[in-house]
């Protein structure tokens, strides 16, 4: 890297009061962001186009309650899960150069992210893409089965829009939580074949 050199990003120009068009967004040149004390520099390779963003981007967002993430103001960079690689760490952060790490800051090229929000991706996936889904979608699921109900050894868990990012999680999460049967709803056979290869679900 050298001085002068640019990134891209992509930021909000206006709310949007309904779906969010081209129009609201604008992708801008910005110089190469500098990593300050306990910071990371890192250098994106994907993200994750969540439903969440249009939450953050809508107009009236700050006044939603139950909103996961800040609400977003224009000018400001969309902020979503993204995997990157480190470029620059401190070196009391354990991350090195060349490491792989889960953070909030997509939408851009490279990113300065505080150190204690990286995720050091310790054994990567045959494709780093499905930590994406997996640590995202994982949680939330993760959290409905163990925070929302009590799954006890030998219960029938039954899970709507099993397909979906966080119904598909669901339905193996609750295996290995000792769910006896996981009955999956789903608006396809296809969809229905995938889970009950995937995740051992009844179709229904």
């Amino acid at each position: 890297m050298m001085a002068g050199e640019t990134a891209r990003e992509v930021r909000l120009t206006i709310r949007p009061e309904g779906l969010p068009g081209p129009q609201h967004f604008e992708l801008v040149e910005v110089p190469l962001p500098v990593a300050g004390a306990g910071e990371v520099l890192v250098r994106n390779r994907c993200f994750l186009v969540s439903a969440s963003l249009r939450q953050m981007v809508s107009q009236g967002a700050e006044d939603v309650p139950g909103v996961p993430f800040p609400a977003l103001c224009p000018g400001d960079g969309l902020r979503g899960e993204a995997i990157g690689e480190v470029v620059m760490a401190p070196t009391s952060s354990g991350l090195s150069p060349g490491d792989m790490v889960l953070h909030m800051f997509g939408w851009r090229d490279y990113a300065v992210v505080p150190a204690a929000q990286c995720l050091r991706l310790a054994a990567p996936l045959p494709d780093p893409l499905g930590y994406l889904g997996y640590l995202g979608h994982g949680w939330t699921a993760y959290a409905a089965l163990t925070r929302g109900v009590q799954i006890r050894a030998g219960d029938t868990v039954f899970i709507s829009s099993a397909a979906g990012a966080i119904g598909s999680m669901a339905g193996q999460i609750a295996r290995l939580l000792g769910a006896g049967r996981v009955i999956g709803s789903t608006s396809a056979s296809a969809k229905a074949d995938r889970l009950v290869a995937s995740s051992a679900m009844t179709p229904r």
